[in-house]
């Protein structure tokens, strides 16, 4: 049944493509346009610097002073601790990137890194500051908001989930730091790599919106959602639970700062998928799928006075920037940081197939 029902789909994606190819390939030059001048230039950095702190030691030593008490409330290693702060500030990417290795290293139960997962896992201030903060509500002390109500439901769900059942530990002994040359160019084509998956998978899933748009799938759940008070966020909340970097085509009012900070906890479909794809089938995700309701709805009460932040910002609006403007960057930096960076993977894989021969 599955089997059938995957070729239905694939024929249905088929025939759209080749009858309203125009669509489609609108959607995913938006989407490549947004990766290009909000998702890079807000998570590659993060991601890097994550990663370095990570495989050079130095987190143990710049997040001491978060991870000691931090250590004492979940019940866990000042080590998982950073873990846990670097991946609600890295971005999505970084908790799996982070929780892998560790299993990899063979440090970390697969268990443990299912349980983990549920929150290590959560947008980077950046880039909740720079789409939900400045592109729909024009103002970052909302988008500073609706980060907070994220992280403290991920700091609530890592409370639940680390107290209760056994508790998580890490096996072997920690290692020196590592200052070399060597880790850093590390860091950076891992990544260049997060990168990759991350803009190639939201290509993807914008075609995949672009099908459900002309199937009338999107303006049926506008119709269906239309009853609950979101006003023109009816058709924009589905797409934007798809790819979360759709957020920024929700508009202000009402309850749009919960909306925001839901779909921010939730992550949205793709980057699921893309987690699914960077922990490569190393341990369960099921408890991260079953923990993101509950954690979206927490985000989305604390979430509320980023509404009156909102409507500080609209009552000012006549005398600033536009907000789209305020967080544009040069699309052209970030074509230059993908072409190096695959330059950067390509040079790395050759340095290792050597190495191996």
């Amino acid at each position: 049944m599955r089997k059938h029902l995957i070729i239905a789909l694939a024929l249905c994606a088929g025939v759209c493509i080749m009858i309203r190819p125009a669509e489609l390939s609108g959607a995913v030059r938006s989407s490549l346009e947004g990766c290009l001048e909000v998702v890079i230039p807000a998570l590659f950095a993060f991601t890097v610097l994550a990663v370095y702190l990570q495989r050079s030691g130095l987190y143990r030593i710049a997040l001491r002073p978060l991870t000691l008490p931090l250590s004492r409330l979940l019940r866990l290693p000042e080590e998982l601790c950073a873990v846990f702060l670097l991946s609600n500030i890295g971005g999505y990417p970084v908790g799996a990137r982070l929780l892998t290795g560790l299993v990899k290293s063979g440090r970390l139960d697969r268990r443990d890194a299912s349980r983990l997962m549920c929150c290590c896992y959560g947008s980077g201030p950046s880039f909740v500051i720079g789409t939900a903060g400045l592109q729909v509500f024009g103002s970052a002390a909302a988008g500073g908001v609706i980060f907070a109500a994220c992280f403290s439901a991920s700091l609530l769900t890592a409370i639940v989930v680390c107290r209760a059942g056994k508790p998580i530990h890490l096996s072997g002994s920690e290692t020196c730091a590592d200052l070399s040359a060597d880790c850093f160019i590390a860091s950076i084509d891992s990544g260049a790599r997060v990168m990759y998956t991350v803009c190639t998978m939201s290509a993807a899933f914008a075609a995949v919106t672009a099908v459900l748009n002309v199937f009338g799938v999107t303006g049926l759940a506008g119709w269906l959602l239309g009853g609950l008070g979101l006003g023109d966020n009816s058709e924009r909340l589905l797409p934007a639970l798809l790819d979360v970097t759709r957020v920024r085509e929700l508009v202000p009012g009402g309850i749009s700062a919960s909306l925001c900070a839901a779909a921010l906890s939730f992550g949205g479909v793709c980057v699921l998928l893309q987690v699914t794809a960077l922990t490569g089938g190393k341990f369960s995700l099921r408890p991260l799928l079953i923990s993101r309701v509950p954690a979206a709805l927490v985000s989305g009460l604390l979430s509320v006075p980023a509404g009156k932040f909102a409507a500080a910002a609209e009552a000012y609006s006549a005398n600033t920037e536009p907000a789209g403007r305020l967080f544009s960057v040069n699309a052209g930096l970030s074509v230059c940081v993908l072409i190096m960076a695959g330059i950067l993977i390509l040079s790395v894989g050759k340095k290792s197939d050597n190495i191996l021969e």
